[in-house]
């Protein structure tokens, strides 16, 4: 990667370059999310926490019994700062959250645990002491009754964690993708419930809300006024929901109030205000599993609500189960002993189907494992050869040969391909682009990246896109652009292999690295915690190595040398990822390929007439008559 880290400004194609215009700090990125505060906290005692930098406004919010804070800096740089230096700090004995209010909430880390909190009073200090005194090493805590989350260090064993929490009593649960979508919502509910304050999430509406908006605009106007509704739309499916937002939060907490548990067209509403989870109390709930999929939530209520008042009943997600929540720990035992479920057929009004009731140990356990892919099969029903699958990508990659593929890198993943297109056609007429999905290098990057083959006809195109177009800004990105073919690695010697760091684009990091380094070659992050640092000097890898030194930009990360070769790109030609999803564009494009034959000029000979072709001395022969008339040739 060049050494340049000016500001970038577009130019008339479209095009991204670097230039001299000022940036300007964004409100969202010069504030900060401060969580674990107490319910009577003022703003003097927070302005006291972080002083030394300049603050513009502190804003205090309550949800339940949670209270954080949004303060806005006068700098994004001192925004910054304060995350770094107060995080985990001490305030009024509790041990506060820190990080950037623009922080997205994109999917639970892999090194989150979540643990079931027997008391509702239980803090945060506490949770983490005692995991801490069960020796395990935590790196924060999250508490949102009756869940606590714990994340650990990356290179920690969950699973020999989760047998010594097991062991020291804990009821803690690995964090999987199976209950992602629900973990989303409760961390954002923990974290993010100062945003649209003024919104009622509705779960489990007719589906007649989601063909008629102002049906339900009518339905929910009883609340006050209504600016804004917005629904999904998945017809006849358990997981309808919409979100309306009304002028003033005292208007959605009406509203909410109001609409949950109504029962519309057969449907009972979940009317939720700043959350979009049902979080059932483990204490009280039951877990209903082999269930029909035409069993509503409705058919669940009427038949649990012998064994107590409800809270709620949740099949959303569920697939074949169901939670039921009911308002006393009493129920739990009476339902458990419930076998059978009311299935009425039109020849038997008093059909029943089996079903298990258990005790609702948690946490969200919702959604099934994933199903296997079925294997693909021939016409006549026999499973496929996987060697027949080997071979087409090999003839895929034996035509490919003809032409010249380049690889792109650090693409936006927004990037219109044939934008792309024509910022890279200025250097040789090109045959064909493909981008492969690869979802680690996508999230890699806060704004998600993509790759491109782009494939020219000429070799010296292919040439000329490398020697000019890599480390160029395109879209506000600088481009990695290499040829695909041939061995392409780091050097080893040079090249830094980083992990535990920020979640930062290859830009940021470029620019948080630059002025503590020399030149730097390249930069590459193929995942979301990794990335490879090749600098220019040796003497500069000594020093970036040394993360002790109190100036290093990144002194929380964890840097090792690469002792292998390790490629430059994130795949080759002949990778099968490649092959397989190229393959699949020849079989519905069989002349794809065949357009244009190699090796030909892509143009009609001038010289050729009806007859013969004339040879290449002739047309020199001519070529020079006609130039020089006077010229005598001999016979």
């Amino acid at each position: 990667m060049s050494d340049a880290t000016k500001p970038v400004e577009k130019t008339q194609d479209g095009t991204e370059n670097e230039g001299d215009a000022p940036k300007t700090d964004n409100e969202h990125q010069r504030k900060i999310n401060v969580g674990n505060l107490p319910s009577d906290i003022t703003e003097q005692q927070l302005r006291d926490h972080f002083s030394g930098h300049e603050i513009e406004r502190v804003d205090i919010y309550h949800y339940r019994k949670y209270t954080l804070a949004l303060l806005l800096f006068k700098e994004k740089d001192a925004a910054a700062k304060a995350v770094e230096e107060k995080e985990h700090s001490t305030l009024r004995g509790r041990r506060i959250r820190v990080h950037l209010e623009y922080m997205t909430i994109r999917h639970i880390k892999r090194e989150v645990i979540v643990t079931v909190l027997d008391d509702e009073n239980t803090t945060e200090d506490q949770l983490w002491d005692k995991i801490k005194a069960a020796g395990v090493e935590v790196t924060s805590v999250l508490v949102f009754y009756p869940l606590g989350y714990v994340a650990l260090d990356k290179e920690a064993d969950k699973a020999a964690i989760l047998e010594k929490l097991t062991a020291a009593g804990f009821n803690a649960h690995d964090v999987n993708q199976r209950d992602q979508n629900q973990h989303l919502d409760i961390w954002r509910a923990a974290k993010l419930f100062f945003r649209n304050r003024n919104r009622v999430q509705l779960l489990n509406i007719p589906t007649k809300w989601i063909e008629d908006k102002e049906e339900m605009k009518k339905q929910c106007a009883e609340g006050g006024v209504i600016t804004e509704a917005v629904s999904n739309n998945v017809n006849q499916s358990s997981s309808n929901y919409a979100r309306v937002f009304y002028e003033t939060e005292e208007q959605a907490i009406k509203a909410a109030a109001s609409l949950n548990g109504r029962i519309v067209e057969g449907k009972r509403i979940h009317a939720l205000h700043l959350g979009s989870a049902l979080i059932p109390n483990y204490k009280t709930s039951v877990y209903v599993t082999s269930l029909e999929k035409t069993v509503s939530e409705e058919n669940v209520y009427d038949h649990f609500k012998q064994f107590g008042e409800i809270e709620f009943v949740n099949r959303r997600n569920c697939n074949d189960a169901a939670i039921v929540c009911f308002k006393s720990a009493d129920s739990v035992e009476k339902a458990i002993a419930c076998t059978k479920l009311p299935a009425p057929t039109e020849a038997d009004k008093d059909a029943t189907t089996d079903i298990t009731v258990k005790k609702y140990d948690g946490p969200l356990l919702l959604r099934t494992l994933a199903l296997k892919r079925k294997l693909k099969t021939n016409e006549d029903g026999t499973p496929a050869d996987p060697e027949e699958k080997t071979k087409e990508m090999a003839d895929v990659l034996k035509k490919l040969q003809a032409y010249h593929p380049v690889f792109v890198g650090n693409v936006p993943l927004n990037c219109p391909p044939l934008e792309l297109k024509r910022y890279f056609a200025q250097h040789g007429p090109i045959k064909f682009m493909f981008s492969p999905q690869i979802v680690t290098y996508q999230t890699s990057a806060p704004h998600p990246v993509k790759t491109f083959i782009i494939y020219y006809n000429f070799r010296p195109s292919a040439l000329n896109a490398c020697k000019f177009l890599d480390h160029k800004f395109f879209g506000g990105h600088r481009l990695h652009v290499l040829p695909l073919r041939g061995e392409l690695n780091f050097d080893v010697k040079k090249t830094v292999k980083i992990t535990k760091i920020p979640y930062l684009s290859e830009d940021a990091l470029f620019k948080k690295v630059k002025p503590y380094v020399g030149k730097i070659n390249r930069i590459v992050k193929k995942t979301r915690v990794a990335a490879f640092i090749e600098l220019n000097d040796l003497a500069d890898v000594d020093k970036f190595m040394d993360v002790d030194a109190a100036d290093h930009p990144l002194n929380k990360a964890k840097m090792e040398p690469i002792s292998a070769n390790t490629s430059v790109r994130l795949y080759d030609e002949n990778d099968t990822r490649v092959l397989r999803g190229i393959a699949k564009i020849i079989a519905k494009n069989p002349d794809m390929l065949k357009k244009v034959a190699p090796g030909q000029l892509n143009k009609r000979p001038r010289l050729n007439g009806p007859g013969k072709s004339l040879d290449t001395v002739s047309v020199c022969l001519l070529y020079l008559y006609f130039r020089i008339p006077h010229r005598k040739f001999p016979p």
